[in-house]
């Protein structure tokens, strides 16, 4: 018996107020009593008032008159009401108000403690109801996981609110459109719905994991856990989608391994170094002395010459391998980016050589101070400006716009007029060692990430401004602020 139930008794014959009284009480009802719309106006309402027994003729009003009132007052209550004079008219009147149930007098017993029983059997289910409502709001406002139900052609029908916080997307914009189009990458979209049409004969499917799109073009990681979901024909109607962000766990893993990888990279090297040092300076020493001795025309001479290449290529592969191996550790300090990329191309002026070559820098507003590790970045400049030279055939038009993003973030975008990237170059050029040059380690690109993320930054391949390839790098402008995400922007092609 839901015994929480509390009763407003209004009835101006005492007799029939105690007998009332009694009976409720007797089945472990809380009573509150009245004997006029004054008085409950007086006595003030209780707001856990789950019925009101109502006279329908009391001194100071009818029924008919007070239960507007009174259900303004008590909108969740139930209103009974219980008259001496009944007739059709009124009770209709009556039923018209939302009354539930309309008794004659004398009440039989039976009958008041029937219609009441019912009421708090209703009560009980709307109470458990609105619980069972409000822990399921509670999960899906709080549940640090995407709560997604999809039709069966794959349309959005809802989300939660963590789904919008970790894409952006929100679900006024995208309801009803298509899941796989809006949310999955192109790549992966044949795949992910085969599982999504699996998931729905099959009713269920766990462990799935796959890509998703943010609203801003970025990607996450998430496995899923499906299952169906029926409707009152017992037919599947939905698909309930339960997914957990693994992006950060899986970098975090990716991280682990990849310093296991460099720390094995860093002893061999070490070794190779150490072992390497003296041969190489003695070769080196030998050439030129070699080269003293012999006349710069002879063909001698150009064979002693490729020696000597050779020595210096061998050792700036060793050192590029060890760069990559050892941790990368900044020195900050504020500069302006201009004097930075200027000087590095002026380094490059031998590489320009003989060539038909322009930087052509535009207007831009970043000429003040920015705090980043000097050193670094020139060597970033350095790897993005060779690739781009070594991509383009002459003439050469690189164009450079460096420019402010808010108050905490530059933006960079370096343009080239060579060939651009193919699908797989995109999909690969930040893996170490992979290259498509003839020459080189394949390390410059790697260097070039692990120098933005040790700036707090970010970089990855963007879709370029007609032809070349376009490169899309995060960096703060004062790293120690933690101010938040952003962009610098770099475009130029790249020969791996």
């Amino acid at each position: 018996m839901f015994n929480e139930l509390e009763i407003l008794l209004v009835e101006d014959d005492a007799d029939t107020r105690a007998n009332l009284t009694a009976i409720l009480k007797l089945d472990g009802y809380r009573v509150w009593t009245a004997s006029s719309i004054a008085e409950v106006r007086n006595g003030g309402l209780r707001n856990n008032i789950a019925l009101v027994i109502l006279d329908r003729r009391l001194p100071d009003g009818d029924a008919d008159q007070v239960l507007p009132e009174l259900k303004s007052l008590l909108p969740d209550a139930e209103f009974i009401v219980v008259t001496g004079f009944g007739d059709l008219e009124n009770s209709i009147a009556a039923l018209k108000f939302g009354v539930v149930d309309y008794m004659l007098k004398p009440v039989d017993p039976g009958a008041i403690r029937h219609a009441v029983a019912r009421i708090a059997h209703q009560k009980r289910i709307e109470t458990e109801l609105c619980r069972e409502q409000r822990f399921a709001n509670d999960v899906l406002t709080t549940a640090e996981a995407i709560v997604l139900v999809l039709d069966l052609e794959g349309h959005i029908i809802r989300f939660n609110p963590y789904f919008t916080r970790i894409t952006g997307w929100n679900l006024d914009d995208i309801r009803n459109q298509d899941w796989f189009t809006t949310c999955i990458p192109e790549k992966d979209r044949g795949w992910v719905r085969e599982v999504f049409v699996r998931t729905a004969h099959d009713h269920g499917s766990s462990g799935v994991l796959n890509t998703i799109l943010t609203s801003g073009g970025r990607q996450r990681q998430v496995r899923w856990s499906s299952s169906t979901v029926k409707g009152d024909d017992g037919k599947v109607n939905s698909i309930l989608a339960i997914g957990v962000d693994v992006t950060d766990l899986m970098i975090a893993e990716q991280a682990a391994k990849q310093s296991q990888r460099l720390a094995a990279i860093g002893e061999t090297v070490a070794g190779l170094a150490h072992e390497s040092r003296n041969a190489l300076h003695r070769i080196q020493t030998s050439v030129e002395i070699l080269q003293l001795d012999i006349p710069p025309d002879s063909e001698l001479r150009v064979e002693v010459d490729c020696i000597g290449r050779a020595a210096v290529e061998l050792h700036n592969a060793l050192e590029e391998v060890r760069q990559y191996a050892a941790p990368i550790q900044l020195h900050i300090e504020s500069t302006r980016l201009p004097e930075v990329w200027r000087r590095v191309w002026r380094y490059l002026s031998s590489s320009r050589q003989g060539r038909d070559v322009d930087l052509i820098e535009m207007q831009c507003d970043c000429d003040c101070p920015v705090d980043i590790d000097v050193l670094k970045i020139e060597q970033l400049f350095r790897n993005l400006f060779e690739n781009a030279l070594a991509a383009c055939s002459d003439p050469v038009r690189i164009h450079l716009h460096c420019r402010f993003d808010g108050p905490d973030w530059v933006l960079f975008d370096l343009q080239d007029n060579g060939p651009g990237l193919t699908p797989e170059q995109r999909e690969r050029m930040f893996e170490p060692f992979y290259t498509t040059k003839t020459r080189g380690t394949g390390l410059g690109l790697s260097i070039a990430k692990r120098i933005v993320e040790a700036h707090s930054g970010e970089i990855h391949v963007a879709d370029p401004r007609g032809h070349g390839a376009r490169f899309i790098v995060r960096l703060r402008r004062h790293p120690a602020m933690n101010s938040g995400a952003h962009a610098m922007e770099v475009a130029c092609d790249a020969t791996l």
